[in-house]
């Protein structure tokens, strides 16, 4: 077995011919067996063949362990493809870097069709012990980017945790693992270890976005703390390296991760977020509240949260009048179903939150993805509009809502949930105002 995932000897390109296709497919046979069990009916257009997880993110009644599991099988496939594409690079004796790219869907067929038709190289550019010295370096990459997607199929999609665990331990354990893997043999840089653990950070990225585990905009906002966390853990992985005496017990720091991610689960972060904004309109009281009832879009760009893939409201619309009433609002990403919990016409419309639509949409080459922390970690509860007649004649809006985050560090993710509910906010009341100064003219 350890032959099999070895990055070391090679392979001819007679045998990479024959065995690389048949990896490629095990993973379309494995989507089609899924649909076949589930029974539901498998359209094997163009995207089931060049990115078989894409069908398979959309197959109805999809559950996150089952989903996890093929993921896993999936991961464990682009490793076994990574090392035969290695070792037939080194046959050739070049194109050992663009092996590391075959755990990639999509990219694999690249990946696989250039190493099948790569010619041995007269003269290689890298030797034999530099082609080890980048199968140690490939061996510590990849290890980080399993590592990474482990976790989040283990903590996001299996427990629902997101916090301390996920967004800084695993990228430190990461961080420690490539670092030391990469420096257990010869010893590099700090500048070049530092490159090969965020290129693990980097890839581990790209494998998270092509195995449908996670979006573009989730990534890019995890970055800056997994990065810098992962670094940290650079340092450390190579330090016990250099000592020379570590063993494989960094290795084996992987295995307190599942348990963070339990005790995380059994107890979840909940933070109120409190949000207070107010907009004065040159119109009365009753014109701003038939602006704040009426069922008209709400005309105005969303901004950032909108170009991010953040949910932002696009109107509204009142079933009934009075406490009691339904208020149905529009999103970008669904309907939030709310009940009116205050009446006071001119003076103060209250509501509570029901049920809310996803808290963004995420980039991604798949329409769905199993991604639980689009629903129930930001929980919006009681809101209310207060209208305050100024001396002026005009009128004051306020509105009021209480949010709860449900991710940890609360620290990192506090500003960029104010940052967005801020600019929701202060749509829904420019728009107000420019629909009650509007009417009262």
């Amino acid at each position: 077995m350890r032959r099999i995932i070895s990055f070391a000897g090679n392979v001819s390109p007679v045998i990479y011919a024959l065995v690389a296709p048949l990896l490629l497919l095990s993973q379309n046979l494995m989507v089609a067996l899924c649909y076949r069990w589930q029974g539901v009916r498998l359209e094997a257009d163009a995207w089931f063949w060049l990115l078989p997880l894409r069908r398979l993110a959309e197959m109805p009644g999809l559950t996150a362990p089952q989903a996890a599991l093929v993921f896993v099988v999936g991961f464990v496939v682009a490793w076994l493809l990574a090392a035969l594409s290695f070792r037939r690079a080194t046959w050739s004796g070049r194109g050992w870097r663009l092996s590391a790219f075959a755990i990639f869907p999509a990219l694999q067929l690249i990946v696989v069709a250039v190493l099948a038709i790569m010619p041995r190289s007269a003269e290689a550019r890298v030797t034999r012990a530099d082609a080890l010295d980048l199968a140690q370096v490939l061996e510590g990459v990849l290890a980080g980017v399993a590592i990474l997607v482990a976790a989040v199929l283990i903590s996001a999609l299996t427990l629902g945790a997101y916090g301390w665990g996920l967004f800084v331990a695993t990228p430190f354990v990461v961080g420690m693992t490539t670092g030391f893997i990469v420096n257990r043999r010869a010893p590099l840089s700090t500048a070049r270890t530092m490159s090969h653990v965020l290129a693990a950070g980097a890839l581990g990225g790209l494998a998270l976005l092509m195995l449908a585990l996670e979006g573009f905009m989730c990534i890019l906002l995890v970055a800056p703390l997994g990065l810098g966390a992962a670094a940290l853990g650079g340092v450390f992985g190579r330090s016990i390296a250099m000592l020379g005496h570590g063993g494989r017990k960094p290795l084996m720091s992987v295995a307190v991760l599942p348990m963070l991610f339990v005790l995380e689960a059994s107890m979840p972060p909940a933070t109120p977020i409190d949000t207070d904004e107010s907009i004065d309109i040159a119109a009365s009281p009753d014109t701003v509240w038939q602006a704040i009832t009426s069922e008209e879009p709400i005309g105005l760009s969303p901004g950032l949260p909108g170009m991010s893939g953040l949910a932002y409201p696009l109107r509204s619309r009142l079933v009934g009048e009075g406490v009691g009433a339904t208020r149905l609002g529009v999103f970008s990403t669904g309907t939030a179903v709310e009940r009116v919990t205050k009446w006071r016409p001119g003076r103060e419309l209250g509501f509570t939150v029901l049920a809310q639509p996803a808290a963004m949409e995420e980039m991604s080459p798949y329409r769905h993805l199993h991604t639980p922390h689009l629903t129930g970690y930001v929980v919006t509860g009681d809101s209310r509009y207060v209208l305050t007649r100024l001396p002026t004649g005009g009128t004051r809006l306020t509105f009021q809502a209480q949010t709860v985050l449900r991710i940890d560090p609360i620290a990192y993710w506090e500003p960029i949930a104010w940052w967005a509910f801020h600019l929701n906010v202060r749509r829904v009341l420019r728009s107000a105002k420019l629909q009650a100064e509007h009417h009262s003219l």
